[in-house]
């Protein structure tokens, strides 16, 4: 099978297809959870009278789950994060000393971003050491934060009323203006960003390229947005005191409604990643006639699972293959057909990082890739490097 042909196929089969007391621990995947006055609540999905999953903040805001097993929460107050396990919710502070944090996210690769309204800055804290630095300085009052599928942060500027744009290297550019108080960000499937205009009362729709439409004009004063799987979103109302659902076409219904209550900002919680280890074999004639390998990670969750893909070939020598591939070269290609990753001698780009899976191939000549890719389906793809034909071997093995 050719490349064109495959990725054909395959886009047509998509287009199918502490203090901080825990009082309630149970949790479930699709389960909503909202900062609400001090408590942090959980709804289940059909919605209803909530439950209080635990207490003790001062001014809780924002809130991110990682997908495995922790839930972030800023309180705004108390200047801290905190996390907490889940289901059990035994609750500890992850970071503090900050200036009135608000909104936070976290990277594919775990390193939480938090919105330090008080000092107009978006820190970054590393996921391997909690190591602190500033990623962008001077945003006005940074609210809520959300990355794209290509690794930018978006930031509402609360006061100011626009959003950033920040790459993945900190370079700052203005994705929209002119709205009144934007408060939760949060992005679709298919790369459209949402926003709770919280001084209009909209929820509007920014297309990848800023088109901007309204989506929802009765969300009284909405600060948090959050999406299920089934595409429809969570807005906390914060002036009625409401938790509303919207399909995608902005049809409103009623999670949870209460006058005394005032909800900040919302959660769903995601499915954690799941990936079986797989391992095809065939043969690479050159040129278009490559071996294909398609996998699926499933799940939700912000941060991506680490993987090593490998291409052998001339190891396959010891275990009596008469004609393996010489020079095998490995492409990774999301659902789409992008790029993400390629490499043809494994020790050329990520030696050490290869090294220290204990999967580095045993001949230099063979290609491997270490990479943390978020939910989705992708393509490994074997050719050969110098167009002579063999059998090759792909593997993609899940190191979570």
């Amino acid at each position: 099978m050719t490349k064109t042909t495959f990725f054909r196929s395959l886009l047509a089969a998509l287009v199918l297809a502490t203090p901080f007391l825990a009082t309630n621990a149970g949790a479930a995947t699709g389960d909503i959870f909202e900062t609400n006055a001090g408590n942090l609540l959980r709804f289940p999905p059909a919605g209803g009278t909530p439950t209080t999953f635990a207490t003790g903040f001062t001014n809780p805001k924002g809130l991110v789950f990682d997908g495995h097993g922790h839930l972030y929460v800023a309180d705004a107050v108390k200047n801290a994060i905190l996390v907490f396990t889940i289901p059990d919710g035994a609750g500890t502070t992850y970071v503090s000393g900050l200036n009135a944090p608000i909104g936070i996210t976290l990277d594919n690769a775990g390193n939480l971003f938090v919105a330090d309204s008080g000092s107009s800055n978006v820190l970054r804290f590393a996921a391997a050491d909690k190591t602190q630095t500033t990623f962008a300085s001077g945003v006005g009052t940074p609210a809520g934060l959300a990355f794209d599928t290509s690794g930018n942060l978006f930031v509402a500027d609360f006061a100011g009323g626009k959003i950033y744009k920040y790459t993945p290297a900190g370079v700052q550019s203005t994705f929209a203006s002119g709205l009144n108080h934007p408060a939760g960000l949060a992005f679709d499937t298919t790369g459209n960003l949402f926003e709770a205009d919280s001084g209009s009362g909209t929820i509007f729709k920014f297309a990848p390229d800023g088109t901007k439409t309204s989506l929802a004009t009765d969300a009284g004063r909405p600060y948090g947005i959050a999406f299920e799987t089934s595409g429809n979103f969570i807005v906390s109302d914060n002036a009625n005191g409401a938790t509303l659902r919207y399909t995608p076409a902005g049809v409103k219904s009623v999670v949870f409604t209460s006058n005394y209550n005032t909800p900040q900002f919302v959660a769903v919680e995601p499915a954690q990643h799941q990936l079986l280890n797989i391992s095809t074999r065939g043969l690479v004639q050159g040129g278009d006639n490559v071996l294909i390998a398609g996998f699926v990670i499933s799940g939700t969750a912000p941060i991506g699972t680490p993987v090593v893909l490998r291409a052998l070939g001339p190891s396959l020598a010891a275990f009596g293959v008469t004609n393996p591939l010489p020079d095998p070269v490995l492409e990774l290609r999301d659902a789409s057909g992008t790029l993400l990753a390629s490499n043809n001698n494994w020790k050329d780009t990520q030696e050490q990082a290869i090294t220290n899976t204990t999967l580095a191939p045993t001949d230099d000549r063979e290609a491997a890739i270490s990479i943390s890719l978020p939910g989705g389906a992708f393509t490994a793809i074997v050719g050969s490097a110098t167009g002579e034909p063999g059998t090759a071997v792909v593997e993609v093995y899940n190191l979570q």
